[in-house]
């Protein structure tokens, strides 16, 4: 069973995630890629942190942070190859939306890869529509945006 815990943005298990997180991007993509992203993964500037356990294992992670007043975006959301398919990619976004929802936010948006065909499934499924690109995004033809407006929930 999936436990969601709220962690700070400097504990070891967020931290070990996200290493892996972005070695598979200098792999997927190639290191200097994969950097000129970088700049968007601060995780200082993350509002909230959470890390999915399951049996007592660290096996994925999602943050999110403002773009501006009333825009929250996902960020950095990854599940270990060997625990996809358990639910737990479901359990962060719904953790993280939750906590938006509580916050007072009506939408939130993300960003993914163009490629990665499985996470836009993913988030179309969660409720996420593909956008424009926005911010950063706008004009990168290796990105998809995506946004969700939130019902009261």
């Amino acid at each position: 069973m999936i436990q969601i815990k709220r962690v700070t943005t400097d504990h070891s298990d967020l931290l070990n995630l996200i290493t892996e997180l972005n070695d598979f991007f200098n792999e997927e993509w190639g290191q200097e890629i994969a950097q000129s992203y970088q700049n968007q993964h601060d995780l200082t500037k993350m509002a909230c942190a959470v890390v999915a356990y399951d049996e007592g294992k660290a096996v994925g992670c999602g943050c999110w942070k403002l773009l501006d007043k009333q825009t929250p975006e996902i960020k950095r959301m990854y599940v270990k190859q060997t625990s996809r398919g358990s639910g737990a990619a479901g359990e962060i976004i719904q953790a993280l939306e939750t906590d938006l929802v509580e916050k007072g936010y009506q939408k939130a948006v993300l960003e993914t890869g163009k490629d990665m065909s499985g996470a836009i499934r993913f988030y179309e499924k969660q409720g996420y529509q593909i956008i424009p690109n926005y911010g950063e995004f706008i004009g990168d033809e290796l990105c998809v945006c995506m946004k969700k407006e939130f019902k009261n929930k």
